[in-house]
């Protein structure tokens, strides 16, 4: 009966662990490095237009950008799982290019600038749920 009590406290315990933590992630606030300054933008679903509460982010990665003369940047397009494979990696070039563009408009010279898709192939978060997917829909900045 003790033995029970036991391993129904630990499950307990468990199980509320596994509610606060949420899916298997990795980092949601940087991209490129945390020494680099430049932090990722995410998206909604199905969309490419940059939120307005990521406007600050990119004229922050901007600034960066501004003060990092010789710096470029690859723009990494990424989707959740949801879609076809190649539907996902045309909309991750159109959230890449969208991000570009931002920064572009922001006065930051298009030779510094590249981008990329990887569509679905690189999540930051691995369960199946939109806990994970909101995270997985975004913009890395990667400084080279």
């Amino acid at each position: 009966m003790m033995y029970s009590k036991k391993v129904a406290v630990a499950v307990s315990v468990l199980v509320v662990v596994l509610a606060f933590t949420g899916c298997a992630r990795k980092s949601t606030k940087t991209a490129g490095g945390a020494a680099s300054g430049l932090q990722r933008v995410h998206f909604d679903f199905d969309k490419y237009s940059i939120k307005s509460e990521y406007e600050g982010t990119l004229k922050s990665n901007a600034g960066w950008l501004q003060n990092s003369k010789k710096a470029v940047v690859v723009i990494e397009g990424h989707c959740d799982e949801r879609g076809t494979a190649e539907y996902n990696i045309a909309l991750g070039d159109r959230r890449a290019k969208s991000a570009k563009s931002y920064l572009a408009n922001l006065g930051i010279d298009d030779k510094r600038m590249s981008t990329i898709s990887y569509g679905e192939e690189k999540p930051l978060a691995s369960c199946h749920e939109e806990s994970c997917w909101w995270q997985n829909r975004r913009a890395d900045f990667i400084s080279k």
